[in-house]
């Protein structure tokens, strides 16, 4: 689904030239633009080199498929808003956030996006594969979603990849049956990187054989996207929501202290 709005973006912003959406009021451009094409009403905000985008849509949680499907529609076109708006901008925008939730806020779709990962597609310093293995997807019940909206914050590159990391195991039990069977006892989620360290949190129960399968899968997505984006990550770190202990991976030995 993300794929295919964000490389028709990409068409979209290929015959941008100059400055259609200067810095200074990139975020009511954004905004109107999104009200225009979108018809739906949002905010816009800037932290540092941080775009987001909040969008309250109905129908996210309804019953009625045509309203679902009008709500994802929606939110395609806005990720199409922000990264045209982005890309014809004198801004120096890196990531670009767009949350789309229901207005009880009891569900949230969220997608990041480096915008150097757009240009390196468009520029064809990285595949279409590649580009693709880049998607960053997640979605929150009630429990976070009003404390995500509230946390606007300059995202940083360790984060950034941090999310990725979690986003992609999290994508892959929505995909694969056996994967989703294992995963949805962890229930991951991104918590914090610091020192080099990638510290995740687990609602859910962790027996010794989800505990392997949990090491082995975390170690080749960490060392896969670290490498990507050329930054170092020493170990993971997972802990119930608690803050109790669950799993120490080591990444240069790829061992684990349990």
């Amino acid at each position: 689904m993300i794929r295919k709005f964000i490389l028709f973006a990409f068409l979209i912003s290929l015959s941008a030239c100059g400055v259609s959406y200067p810095k200074g009021d990139i975020t009511g451009s954004l905004e109107a633009l999104v009200k225009k094409e979108c018809g739906a009403d949002c905010r816009a905000y800037i932290v540092g080199k941080s775009l987001y985008l909040d969008m309250p849509l109905e129908g996210l949680t309804s019953k009625d498929q045509s309203k679902v499907s009008d709500a994802i529609k929606k939110m395609q076109n806005a990720v199409m808003a922000v990264t045209r708006v982005t890309l014809s901008s004198d801004s120096d925008i890196k990531y670009m956030v767009v949350s789309a939730f229901s207005p009880e806020k009891s569900v949230s779709f969220r997608i990041l996006q480096n915008i150097e990962d757009v240009k390196s597609y468009l520029y064809m310093r990285i595949s279409r594969g590649d580009y693709e293995s880049r998607n960053l997807l997640e979605i929150e019940g009630p429990e976070i979603t009003s404390v995500l909206l509230e946390d606007k914050h300059d995202i940083t590159d360790s984060e950034y990849v941090g999310r990725m990391v979690v986003s992609q195991i999290n994508m892959a039990a929505r995909t694969n049956p056996f994967l989703g069977a294992l995963i949805s006892m962890l229930q991951l989620r991104y918590s914090d990187v610091k020192d080099g360290i990638l510290y995740m949190t687990a609602s859910g129960t962790m027996d010794d054989r989800v505990k392997e399968f949990a090491q082995n899968m975390i170690i080749e997505e960490t060392k896969k996207y670290v490498e990507k984006y050329s930054l170092d990550f020493t170990s993971v770190t997972i802990r119930s929501n608690r803050g109790e202990y669950i799993l120490d991976i080591d990444l240069a030995d790829q061992s684990t202290e349990t």
